[in-house]
């Protein structure tokens, strides 16, 4: 069932500072976290459709939370809020991993499925950063 001209609002928990960063310039594969230099990037974007579902990592009020208690000096709880074009997230159901987490409530962008479509698209995209 091709998305093409429907939109998908999706959510982002984490930290004021980071939420902001991530509206204003997009996912960044590259992050890593404070502190973490032997741990692997981020390699991708991690959300949940906005309709008050969970995921196996809850929901993204809670993620943000506990990024809140982890990096409190990052301007507190907050949540990207942004829409996602249907042909992007035809990317994410056309690739059986990212097809499997999204059937379990986590819609995972990487390379391989719409990180990159994400990124070229994100200045075009509708997204607005809420504070917890």
């Amino acid at each position: 069932m091709s998305r093409a001209g429907t939109m998908t609002i999706l959510h982002h928990g984490t930290t004021a500072a980071r939420a902001i960063a991530i509206e204003q310039h997009g996912p960044d594969p590259s992050f890593r976290e404070p502190g973490s230099t032997g741990l692997p990037t981020a390699e991708g974007l991690s959300a949940v459709i906005a309709d008050g579902r969970s995921c196996g990592t809850g929901m993204p009020e809670i993620a943000a939370r506990n990024k809140d208690m982890l990096f409190p000096d990052e301007g507190g709880p907050a949540i990207v809020e942004f829409e996602v074009p249907g042909w992007i997230m035809d990317r994410i159901y056309a690739d059986p991993i990212a097809a499997a987490l999204a059937r379990g409530g986590e819609i995972r962008f990487e390379a391989e499925s719409g990180l990159d479509e994400l990124i070229a698209e994100w200045r075009h995209l509708r997204k607005r950063v809420i504070l917890l």
